[in-house]
């Protein structure tokens, strides 16, 4: 029988700890407030590794993701997990510490995200005329729109079934035969700064045929992407 054996001293913590939320994006519009977590570290090897996930999360969700560190407990390393931002729009941090199997623990990193909610919303000024045919000098309806709580990225008018319309359902308004300023993606339009349109008779035609009362219908995107109701 052997009368020695090998014993291994290690003090040395993960090395490069690093999370990512929602793959680097800036926002995320999730009402719920949840997120997904990407964690790595520079070792090979993670068997029996764990982590630590804490920040400006909700308390609530997991009794081991805490808002503090001390609060916060050691759960099983893995790739990727879901995590619930803490309630209310604004920025979130989350922090990440990881630790080998014999405890040594690596320094702590955080990614940081930025929670928006809440919907763009617009106001129609106009028209000035309620009725339209194809006829010169009676072919068109003009308006003018604004957000009244953000600055936005992209607009759409649009002739819908409802007015309760979602921006993904009806049509978009051509230009094709002289509307005006019927969808915009140009990006840093102002809160109240006010956008023209105007919709000729026989557009109006292709986006909704028939005679009748056609329901129309602006939405605006913000910078987090979230579209008006």
């Amino acid at each position: 029988m052997a009368n020695y054996f090998n014993l291994e001293l290690d003090t040395t913590g993960p090395s490069n700890p690093s999370i990512i939320v929602d793959s680097g994006a800036q926002y995320t519009t999730d009402v719920a407030g949840y997120v997904n977590v990407a964690v790595s570290t520079g070792d090979a090897v993670t068997t029996n590794y764990q982590m630590k996930l804490w920040g400006d999360v909700d308390p609530t969700e997991n009794v081991d993701i805490q808002p503090l560190e001390a609060n916060a407990g050691w759960i099983t390393f893995v790739a990727s997990r879901q995590v619930k931002v803490s309630s209310g729009d604004g920025g979130k941090t989350i922090n990440l510490r990881i630790r080998d199997d014999v405890h040594n623990e690596s320094s702590t990193t955080s990614d940081d995200i930025i929670k928006d909610s809440t919907k763009p919303e617009v106001t129609i000024a106009g028209p000035d005329v309620n009725i339209i045919s194809k006829k010169v000098s009676k072919n068109t309806s003009s308006f003018t729109f604004s957000s009244t709580n953000s600055g936005f990225e992209e607009y759409k008018v649009k002739a819908v079934g409802t007015t309760g319309s979602a921006e993904d359902t009806g049509t978009l308004i051509p230009t094709t035969n002289g509307s005006t300023n019927t969808s915009g993606n140009v990006g840093g339009y102002l809160m109240d700064d006010p956008i023209s349109v105007s919709i000729n008779g026989s557009d109006l035609e292709l986006a909704s045929s028939g005679d009748g009362i056609k329901i129309i219908k602006v939405f605006i995107k913000d910078d987090a992407g979230n579209w008006s109701n």
